[in-house]
């Protein structure tokens, strides 16, 4: 039993391929972005290792877990149980935190319980999700929110000419017309103009009801100022989609609760100490500093919970999360971070031959932060488990014991094994396009855009910042670098982007596409309106019959595809529908013929082949920027749950690239992206610059901070010891640069 071996695999776009993972080894896969790799990994191996672990367990336990249908293969032999470490972004409530998630807060409670200096209270009093320990003013969220009026309101227009940038406050929404029938604000009058009632009217009112007595009868209503009703938004998250979140996040200004100086906890709490500290002030140190200060606690009676609690705060320092509080909350973490905090979960797990699966671990990480990533995954292989890591690092790929390349192309131009082998193998193959780039020497821009203009970030303090002034050039690739928790997001996504609001910014994030299960790249762009326009228009019926979620729809899966089926005790799974095998549509709907194609003919042709299908300047020119952004394999039905971190940030991309005298910020654009393909986002993202845009990438790819006309680098470190400036110039002056650890690695 020295391998799974996996045959005949055609989930996906697989082309029946034989696959063979060697166990108890480090196998890493390889490829461009959308070859197959993630199908192998995460559709198939995740997915049957769980699947048939289910059903070696009772019925009455299986019910209780998240079950899924079988992978399109022949047969899988010699697999173990799996545990899937992806970089879905923990997503929760502020009161969701590192120390609660890794339970090291659980431990500090119980510790403060029975040795803290008030024997009185329980651990309850010490929890911040209980009303007997949060803390009155902030509720047991550590923070307090304000939010600058300049950056809700156009001081110098009238309400009825759109002063408010906040959409519900907008001419003809609900709350703009209480205001309006309230008759206390004259709505022709600019902002600028206000006395002081109104304005506080207008921004700080409580929540008053009011009402109007005309036309004979008595209608009520309820006013809250447009800052109070964000700031109350800002502190409770609860019900409020991810996409509204972001939209109203941008205007909160965050900063550590006055009464309990972030320690979330009630000042009944606070009082009890150990060695001189309070359990908020512990929780409010980054870990590396922590850790110390637990060390130095010396109590025979607690060292079972001390130890437990070093333990597991230094599994999360090896795996470089050593610049976080235990107080950090969730939501706040990127992709890349959620996965190093699951993966650290699994360090001390004592477990042996399971198989560990792994989306890309570097994501996130400064190439000095990697070695301490690949010695947990050395750890895990010496402790008897198989390791199945998708990556394009090359660091990873030298530490692999078997290398497996998927492609060559991406889409239905991939799904062949294309090499397998040791790294040194591949750099030598002539088959491998990920070789080839391994070969190429790095080269440092030298021929740089100028700037003339700039704007200055003023006095930036968020999180670990430290009070710091620095001019962002525009109208050139601007690269914001710096270890892990440096404060490349807090400078840019945080402080450049509230401290500048008028200016035309377009923020391309890490964040997954939402919508429903119908949502496509079809919909996602806008050429399906077009499309079911032009069925209608050639066969004389209403363009609804063609929508998945009308009356086109198949009945039996309402247009979904698949049905879920109802296993009782062994959970859900899911089956293509019976009725339109999977095409969504009625027969009746399939009938419909435009140039010899139905709609679900259209959904099943890649982007490439839907260019060259339609004559339609519309549908062209959008489907033109999918191109541009590398995404041409993909198939105009294929539904937002299906894309990668990558494809979908790309998705993105060619949705705002028709636009012009914007200034573009990605978040780590690379993740995801295999050399070939962080080529092509490079050329794109050059034809953005030179159409009149600015371009700011906060990255760690070598590949792309070489390419930058201009980088700014912060650190040293991480946390309180990073959010200084370290150095800023040209590509070739920062690698000159002795400060910078970027400039090393260039």
């Amino acid at each position: 039993m020295t391998s799974i071996i996996i045959k005949g695999a055609k989930t996906h776009n697989l082309k029946s391929i034989d696959i063979e993972i060697p166990r108890n080894k480090i196998n890493v896969l390889v490829g461009v972005s959308g070859s197959g790799k993630s199908t192998i990994a995460y559709d198939i191996i995740a997915a049957e290792g769980q699947r048939q672990f289910l059903e070696s367990i009772s019925t009455f336990a299986a019910r209780l877990l998240k079950r899924t249908g079988k992978p399109d293969i022949d047969s899988i032999k010699n697999l173990s149980p799996t545990i899937s470490i992806d970089q879905k972004k923990l997503r929760g409530s502020p009161r969701s935190t590192v120390g609660t998630s890794t339970e090291i807060y659980t431990y500090l409670r119980l510790l403060f319980s029975r040795f803290g200096t008030d024997k009185d209270l329980s651990a309850g009093n010490f929890s911040f999700n209980n009303p007997k320990g949060a803390c009155l003013k902030c509720k047991g969220l550590g923070a307090e929110y304000t939010i600058d009026p300049k950056s809700v309101l156009y001081f110098d227009k009238s309400l009825n000419e759109g002063a408010s940038k906040i959409n519900i406050f907008k001419p003809g929404s609900r709350y703009f017309n209480i205001i309006k029938i309230s008759g206390k604000l004259d709505l022709d009058k600019p902002i600028k103009d206000y006395s002081d009632q109104e304005l506080n009217f207008l921004l700080y009112s409580p929540k008053v009801i009011l009402s109007n007595k005309e036309q004979g009868f008595i209608q009520s209503f309820s006013h809250e100022g447009i800052i109070n009703r964000l700031t109350k938004r800002a502190t409770d998250l609860r019900g409020m989609s991810e996409n509204k979140e972001k939209s109203e996040k941008k205007y909160w200004i965050g900063g550590s609760c006055s009464s309990c100086n972030g320690g979330r906890l009630n000042q009944k709490a606070l009082n009890s100490t150990i060695n001189q500290k309070n359990i908020g002030q512990y929780s409010n140190m980054q870990l590396s500093e922590f850790i110390s200060e637990i060390k130095k606690i010396n109590n025979d009676g607690a060292r079972e919970l001390l130890d437990r609690i070093i333990e597991t705060t230094k599994n999360l320092i090896d795996i470089d999360l050593g610049y976080l509080s235990l107080n950090r909350s969730l939501d706040t973490l990127s992709g890349g971070e959620s996965q190093r905090l699951k993966l650290a979960r699994e360090i001390s797990s004592d477990l042996i031959e399971m198989v560990y699966i792994l989306d890309e671990p570097t994501a996130g990480l400064h190439p000095k932060d990697r070695n301490n990533l690949i010695n947990i995954l050395r750890q895990l292989k010496q402790a008897g488990n198989t390791v199945v890591v998708v990556e394009h690092d090359d660091l990873v790929m030298q530490e692999a014991d078997h290398i497996i390349e998927i492609g060559p192309g991406a889409g239905i131009n991939g799904g062949n094994i294309v090499f397998e082998g040791t790294f040194n193998q591949l750099k030598k193959s002539l088959t491998s396009i990920t070789g080839k780039y391994l070969n190429q020497a790095r080269k440092l821009k030298v021929n740089v855009r100028g700037s003339e203009k700039y704007l200055t970030i003023q006095n930036a303090k968020t999180h670990n910042l430290k009070n710091i002034n620095v001019k962002i050039p525009l109208g050139v690739f601007l690269s914001v670098t710096g270890v892990s928790g440096s404060g490349k997001s807090s400078l840019i996504i945080d402080e450049f982007v509230r401290q500048f609001p008028n200016e035309d910014i377009v923020l391309v994030d890490q964040s997954s596409l939402t919508g429903s299960v119908r949502g496509n790249i079809a919909t996602y762009t806008g050429i399906f309106d077009e499309i079911r326009n032009i069925f209608a228009k050639e066969n004389k019926v209403a363009s609804s019959l063609f929508s998945s979620n009308s009356k086109g729809a198949c009945p039996e899966c309402k247009g979904i595809g698949f049905n879920k089926i109802d296993m009782h005790f062994m959970g859900d799974v899911k089956a293509e529908c019976e009725t339109c095998q999977g095409k969504k549509y009625k027969k009746e709907v399939l009938s419909y013929i435009y140039k010899e194609k139905n709609i679900n003919d259209i959904l099943d042709l890649t982007v490439i082949e839907a260019f060259n299908f339609f004559e339609q300047d519309e549908i062209k020119n959008k489907i033109k920027m999918l191109i541009d952004v590398g995404l041409g394999y993909l198939t105009l039905g294929q539904t937002h749950d299906t894309f990668s971190g990558g494809e979908a940030q790309r998705l993105k991309l060619a949705s705002k690239l028709n636009k012009r005298g914007k200034i573009f910020i990605l978040d780590e654009p690379t993740s995801g992206l295999h050399f070939s393909d962080i080529k092509t986002l490079l050329d794109l993202l050059n034809r953005i610059i030179d159409g009149g845009n600015s371009v700011i990438v906060i990255e760690h790819n070598l590949d792309v901070i070489q390419q930058s006309d201009w980088i700014i680098d912060l650190g040293p470190e991480g946390g309180e010891r990073g959010g200084e400036i370290i150095a800023q110039g040209t590509p070739v002056e920062i690698a000159k640069n002795k400060k910078s650890v970027t400039g090393y690695y260039l």
